[in-house]
């Protein structure tokens, strides 16, 4: 928080990516935190004006029910197509078909969108909000970008240049005044300047990693939590219920990890009173015959046990869990049991403390082994061993 106490919000573009941006504001809310400021570009500017208008509630539980035809003028088969990821003949048949219409109607029809859009946006609530309100698109017609507060949008065209800022190539565009508008994507999709500019130094900036450009922050002094999917969000046309309550419940997840300073990468663990130097501890009282092991299941052998330790195990398998070599002991472990907790299938959307995670996380049976690679079986059988010798479990 600044020293005046306001706090900023950059949402990313991405499409149906935007559910993620639900469940990190869900976590700030019950947090007790409040917005001043909300900028988005995309679905980032239709998230962040139902947010700014004071209807989160509703916009989340809308979020939960969507569908791609809710949205989009397409059938449920033509979108089984659209995600289908190797098309045969009769699919590109059919979406060679479906293109022709999209070049005929200069691109996907938006009429449903913007019905969608006027169901969730109430303009005079919006205005009248105390929170700031801004949005990123292009002007095709001025090839120029366009970072709008309400306050610059002319009476009873916020929701024009909402559909202006979403217009994503492939969809029509969006036409104000006679100027053709695309997406804010193309520019900036995730406003970070854009707030910092108008004096906002405290800003929760939540990715998506969507395709399109992102500014790179021009302001040295901000104060910027970055919260980002801890793994890949859906397709940016995944409108569907389990990618979305996916997005969702990874956004709450990954924002509450920070919030309340819990340690994972995807998991999130309360360690408690654990130290690093009860963890060293741990790790240095693994059994050399343990250790010799491991070594030989890692393919060396003919090396004293502590240096095998710490000339190839540790090295292999922090290069396994993409760790940097400096690493600290506590995510040493954190990282090998979350790897075996993943190959265990264990819930990954819940808070877990750090001794019962573990114990379920050894005792767990294996169940996502088939399309892991070498490396990560290998990763996982290590895991386990070491796991079982330094929580003296048999």
């Amino acid at each position: 928080m600044t020293a005046n106490g306001k706090l900023a919000l950059a949402l990313e573009g991405g499409g149906a990516k935007g559910a993620y941006h639900m469940g990190v504001v869900k976590a700030y809310r019950e947090a007790g935190y409040t917005f001043d400021a909300i900028a988005g570009t995309s679905i980032g500017a239709l998230n962040g004006a139902v947010i700014a208008q004071g209807d989160f509630e509703i916009g989340f539980g809308v979020w939960e029910q969507l569908d791609a035809r809710s949205i989009f003028d397409i059938s449920e088969e033509e979108y089984r197509l659209l995600m289908r990821r190797r098309l045969d003949t009769a699919a590109l048949r059919h979406m060679a078909a479906r293109t022709k219409r999209l070049i005929a109607g200069r691109g996907m029809d938006t009429h449903k969108m913007r019905l969608f859009m006027e169901s969730l946006i109430d303009e005079s609530r919006l205005r009248s909000s105390t929170a700031d309100f801004g949005l990123v698109t292009v002007s095709l017609s001025d090839r120029a970008p366009l970072e709008l507060y309400k306050e610059d949008i002319p009476a009873g065209r916020i929701l024009d240049y909402l559909m202006a800022s979403a217009s994503f190539p492939g969809f029509q565009t969006t036409f104000i005044d006679d100027k053709a508008y695309i997406d804010g994507g193309l520019y900036d999709n995730c406003p970070i300047n854009m707030l910092a500019r108008k004096g906002y130094t405290s800003i929760v900036a939540v990715r998506t990693f969507a395709m399109g450009v992102t500014q790179k922050v021009r302001y040295p002094d901000l104060t910027l939590t970055t919260i980002a999917p801890s793994e890949p969000l859906g397709g940016m046309m995944s409108f569907n219920p389990s990618a979305i309550h996916r997005s969702m419940s990874m956004g709450y997840y990954d924002a509450l990890r920070g919030l309340q300073g819990l340690q994972g990468r995807v998991y999130c663990i309360d360690i408690e009173s654990l130290t690093e130097e009860a963890c060293k501890g741990m790790l240095a009282s693994l059994p050399d015959a343990k250790l010799l092991a491991l070594g030989r299941m890692l393919g060396a052998s003919g090396i004293p046990a502590r240096e095998l330790w710490s000339r190839v195990i540790v090295p292999r398998l922090s290069e396994s869990m993409r760790l940097p070599g400096d690493a600290s002991s506590i995510t040493f472990i954190i990282h090998l049991a979350e790897a075996l907790a993943s190959a265990k299938g264990i819930e990954k959307y819940a808070v877990y403390s750090f001794q019962d995670w573990v114990r379920s996380v050894i005792h767990g049976p294996l169940k996502n082994v088939q399309g892991l690679h070498f490396r990560q079986v290998e990763l996982c059988m290590a895991a386990q061993r070491i796991l079982e010798a330094i929580f003296k479990t048999p």
